[in-house]
């Protein structure tokens, strides 16, 4: 089998499904990329967990048995966008396949297809589109609360959709601080899965423009998002989600409102003495101001007094990079803290919407 693809695709096709190879993989023929022509020419990879397929348009020159096989991704990874000819001639024979370009020729050793596992493919019970850029807002919203450790409930490794009541709800939680973030999206199927935070990871890093669409289909087991010329499968994760309705505080006693640049701005150096120290901040709500402090046996102390709107007179400890991640996300100009004491849940959100919140446990005191 021989064929003719574009160079720029190809090396688009290449880098895309990379993203899905795991660089701890249990079987090495798992670092590879399967390649199938079929009126295409389509690349899969997969880590057991996820798959991802990729399409581009071929030209084939001649008709051969061998319609599939498997090259080593980072080979491909390395030399194809160093090819400067416009087009790449693949030549698949039984054990081998020839890559030529302009003035060069490149033989590489192939592994038996037979070999590859693939994830099954989705018989989707369940169906809708969205945007990428409004599945893309949503997931970055949510995802850096997910937990990341190997030890972590199965449920806490993922991101929670929830779709109901003409609103799709997205929640994260790692059980020390929880985000969500929802879009009124009218018409969409009640439903609610887990899907593994690698694979939303996966799916935020593609290029392509917000505008474009994402079906979504979900099965018993697994999920799959189709753009154009690419799908992602991925396993969802089976087990029971916290009802995160219930964590999320109503009517706060005590408040806080402070701009979020200014506060961004002194957690953004009060953050390096965390990181040397204890790797936690202090927040100290009191007349009209908000005290930010941090400090570390070997560097020192730092504080940033900025003003605040409060009625509450209390002191809180938050692991720095966990209230940083919280805050950052808020899309207003204000940042409200909504405050029942010094060991509750604090609520973190814009002064304006309710789509993005935050809600995150404080620490006890060092003593």
């Amino acid at each position: 089998m021989r064929i003719k693809a574009k160079t720029s695709e190809l090396t688009k096709a290449v880098s895309n499904v990379g993203k899905v190879i795991s660089g701890k993989s249990v079987d090495l023929i798992l670092e590879n990329i399967l390649l199938e022509v079929n009126n295409k020419l389509t690349l899969t990879t997969t880590n057991l967990e996820q798959a991802m397929k990729y399409s581009i348009d071929v030209e084939v020159e001649e008709f051969g048995e061998e319609l599939k096989t498997i090259l080593p991704y980072d080979i491909l990874r390395d030399i194809v966008p160093k090819f400067k000819g416009e087009y790449v001639q693949l030549d698949i024979k039984e054990k081998k396949a020839t890559i030529k370009e302009d003035s060069g020729e490149f033989t590489l050793h192939t592994f038996n297809p037979e070999a590859f596992a693939v994830i099954p493919e989705v018989e989707g019970v369940i169906n809708f589109t969205l945007t990428f850029g409004t599945l893309k807002e949503l997931i970055e919203n949510t995802i850096f609360a997910a937990a990341k450790k190997e030890e972590s409930r199965r449920e806490f490794k993922g991101v929670y959709f929830d779709i109901k009541d003409e609103y799709v709800n997205l929640v994260a939680t790692d059980s020390t601080a929880l985000a969500l973030n929802r879009i009124n999206e009218a018409g969409l199927p009640k439903t609610s899965f887990i899907v593994p935070w690698k694979a939303l990871d996966i799916l935020i890093h593609l290029s392509y423009e917000n505008e474009t669409t994402v079906k979504i289909e979900i099965a018993e087991s697994n999920i799959k998002f189709s753009l154009p010329n690419l799908s992602l499968t991925s396993l969802l994760i089976n087990g029971q989600f916290p009802q995160y309705e219930s964590v999320i505080p109503h009517d706060p006693e005590f408040y806080g409102k402070v701009s979020k640049n200014v506060l961004m701005d002194a957690l953004d150096i009060i953050e390096v003495f965390a990181k040397k120290g204890t790797g936690r901040i202090i927040f100290t709500f009191t007349h009209g101001s908000l005290i930010v402090e941090s400090s570390s046996s070997d560097i020192g102390q730092g504080k940033k007094i900025i003003p605040c709107e409060t009625n509450a007179e209390v002191s809180l400890q938050f692991y720095a990079e966990k209230i940083i991640d919280g805050i950052e996300h808020v899309k207003d100009d204000t940042v409200f803290f909504g405050i029942q004491g010094p060991l509750h849940p604090v609520l973190v959100k814009g002064i304006e919407s309710n789509d993005y919140l935050y809600v995150i446990m404080p620490q006890k005191p060092i003593e």
